[in-house]
């Protein structure tokens, strides 16, 4: 069965209907930004990572996407390769089949100077070290809101700082380490940046997209959205979708409609639906699992995950 095709032409939605569409790649994405104090049920410890590694992947989720902690405080990120290595680990322990899916992470810049309002950082690319079987590549930039909106209180504003051969060259790292890369595209400039680095070789078919939709300064979630971003992607891509907040779900039945694929998780919505904190990471999971089965579409298994996407065991 094909795994990618132009998804959005008539004849070739029409026939993968009436023959069948592949099965659908569920990613969990488990931590985020998101604190305990929003949701309890949030992992933010490398046990906690880990166990839900294991429930994620019983509910149906091959892959598993993560933003680290540091150890010593794990409501602050970590940046480092080894603490993604230990967490990459413990996660690899208790669920040994399961794809682990490195964020590419941000690291401020030094700034000069006092009251300047607004901040910049830049995507780091440590986690390449601690050797994920997937790793996130944002093309950027990519702009956010400051104030009490974003952050609460004085938040300044931020910008996130990537240039075309920034990207090219995390690309370059990520396939010398044999990691499949997964690019990141907020908008659609981002489209351009996907073009440049297949012009430049410096990815492999299948390219493995994520549309971000409802991002600050990103796409909003519309369907003619939607469907602009899919019309335009290069041939031999395999998408997936998320969105923030509780437009995750159309967005991601959006997908599943059309033969995409589809992260769900806490880290874009700590809601089950509105008014309701999710239970966990594994709920979301069983939920579009569900979905995927009642709209005539399987749910990838670990074997047909790497045959998609071209990841070798």
């Amino acid at each position: 069965m094909d795994s990618t095709w132009e998804y959005t032409n008539r004849s070739e939605y029409i026939k993968h209907v009436h023959e069948g569409m592949p099965p659908v790649i569920i990613s969990a994405v488990v931590t985020g930004g998101h604190q305990k104090s929003e949701n309890p049920a949030v992992p933010v410890t490398a046990e906690e990572q880990a166990e839900t590694a294991a429930a994620v992947f019983a509910a149906g989720a091959t892959i598993i996407h993560i933003h680290a902690r540091q150890a010593d405080d794990p409501t602050q990120p970590s940046h480092e390769a080894d603490r993604y290595r230990e967490i990459n680990n413990l996660m690899r322990s208790k669920a040994p089949q399961i794809l682990v899916d490195n964020s590419q992470g941000v690291a401020d810049l030094p700034r000069e100077g006092s009251g300047i309002v607004g901040t910049a950082h830049y995507y780091k690319s440590a986690p390449i070290e601690a050797g994920p079987d997937i790793m996130a590549l944002n093309p950027g930039p990519m702009t956010f809101r400051g104030g009490a909106a974003y952050a609460g209180g004085d938040a300044p504003s931020k910008v996130t700082l990537a240039t075309f051969d920034d990207t090219e060259r995390t690309a370059r790292r990520l396939r010398a380490r044999g990691i499949k890369p997964q690019v990141f595209l907020y908008h659609p400039g981002h489209l351009d940046i996907l073009d440049y680095l297949i012009q430049r070789d410096a990815l492999d078919k299948p390219y493995f997209v994520q549309l971000v939709f409802g991002q600050q300064s990103g796409i909003n979630t519309s369907m003619d959205s939607f469907l602009y971003m899919v019309r335009n992607l290069p041939a031999d891509s395999i998408f997936q979708t998320c969105a923030l907040g509780l437009e995750e779900l159309q967005v991601n039945v959006m997908a599943m409609l059309l033969g995409g694929h589809v992260r769900t998780g806490l880290e874009d919505c700590i809601h089950y639906q509105r008014g309701e904190l999710a239970q966990s990471n594994a709920q979301m999971v069983e939920r579009i699992a569900r979905i995927a089965n009642d709209l005539g579409r399987d749910v990838a298994t670990i074997e047909e995950t790497r045959q998609m996407l071209g990841i070798d065991k």
